[in-house]
């Protein structure tokens, strides 16, 4: 992989790297769903006795509900997180997908403590994962959250499952940007 640049003092490249975050999630939310499906069956049977209608809607309820949580789950191998030419593309699922360009980051870091931020100017992407790599931004910039609510945010927390791949991804990128720019 070649970096080159057309002048904007941004790294480009034609290649697009996916960093894979499902093997953290993945766990935590297959326990859920199964004390979800476990909960539902139990909730089911005791309300049967006391109303089947009532107890035929919350059964259609919680369905739907675990129904959107493996979807959920599913979506995590389909949609990872990117670093292409453009900047990094931060991905949860189908609930984040926002687009940080080169010139909007700052620099990259591994770790994570939640005191460093104000509150609400962090994007914590990594749902229910302790993060392992924070991307602090230059500026506060508008980033869409989960179920694409927009909000202002200073650094953006990611859980990879490789994060020095990641970091050195990253930094490799942030470089070459820093060098085509001098």
């Amino acid at each position: 992989m070649t970096d080159s640049s057309e002048g904007d003092g941004q790294p480009k490249s034609s290649a697009v790297e996916r960093f894979a975050y499902h093997r953290q999630l993945s766990p935590l939310l297959w326990a859920l769903i199964a004390l979800g499906a476990i909960e539902m069956g139990a909730v089911h049977l005791l309300l049967w006795h006391w109303s089947h209608a009532v107890s035929l809607v919350l059964l259609s309820l919680s369905g739907l509900a675990l129904v959107w949580l493996v979807l959920l789950l599913l979506s995590f191998r389909r949609r990872a997180i990117e670093i292409g030419p453009d900047g990094l593309r931060v991905r949860t699922g189908f609930l984040i997908d926002a687009r940080v360009p080169w010139s909007e980051i700052a620099y990259v870091q591994s770790g994570y403590a939640p005191a460093d931020y104000m509150p609400g100017s962090l994007l914590k992407a990594s749902l229910i994962s302790f993060p392992n790599a924070v991307v602090l931004l230059r500026r506060d910039i508008s980033l869409p959250g989960p179920f694409g609510r927009t909000r202002s945010v200073h650094a953006v927390a990611l859980a990879v499952d490789e994060p020095a791949r990641f970091l050195a991804a990253m930094n490799q990128r942030l470089k070459a940007g820093e060098r085509a720019a001098a």
